[in-house]
């Protein structure tokens, strides 16, 4: 159990928090801060967007703070936030419209359309998975096939080596390159079925 005068503090022992007087902030900031509700009117209805006005509002606070002189030198003050506040929403328009047009050249460029909506032509990740999941399955079919079968398909079909040239390069009968491609080609479909085709 607690005793009676654990909690208590001696007459002697307190002793008052001193504060500082917090100073006023720069006379720019308190301009702000004074017009913050109208610039962020002015502003939404020149964005006409809430939240882009709320946006170029904090970046002039950051700006305004930035100041190493805290704007002293500012003889106009209320002329000087609006034009602030209007000169960072045409930056951001500018910037928004450089952005627009590099996409859309990128689109013209990368993309087909079809109707309103463009149609990337690069695979999806799933495309690119699946792709090389069935490169893998005839990779290994070829490896699969006998070694003068996987040199006659790999130079005929892979290498687009003509029937003839196939022959001389191996040194066999241009009906033989015939049969061993005909064999292939059955090992394969029996191995990779309708992937194949």
């Amino acid at each position: 159990m607690i005793g009676r005068d654990a909690g208590a503090i001696s007459e002697g022992s307190f002793r008052p928090i001193q504060v500082d007087a917090i100073s006023p902030p720069p006379p720019l900031i308190a301009a702000y801060l004074e017009h913050r509700a109208f610039l962020l009117r002015l502003l939404s209805a020149r964005t006409g967007s809430a939240a882009e006005a709320e946006d170029i509002v904090q970046e002039m606070y950051e700006r305004l703070a930035a100041l190493p002189d805290g704007g002293e030198a500012v003889a106009n003050v209320p002329a000087f936030l609006n034009r602030m506040a209007l000169n960072l929403a045409f930056d951001r328009q500018r910037s928004g419209s450089r952005a627009a047009a590099r996409d859309g050249e990128w689109l013209s460029a990368n993309a087909l359309v079809d109707g309103p909506e463009p149609i990337a032509e690069a695979p999806t990740a799933e495309q690119v998975a699946s792709g090389r999941q069935e490169l893998r399955l005839l990779r290994d079919a070829i490896d699969a096939l006998p070694p003068q079968g996987k040199r006659v398909f790999e130079m005929h079909k892979l290498q687009g080596c003509p029937h003839a040239e196939v022959a001389a390069s191996l040194g066999i009968s241009r009906s033989a390159v015939e049969k061993h491609m005909a064999a292939a080609m059955k090992n394969l479909l029996k191995r990779l079925g309708r992937r194949l085709e």
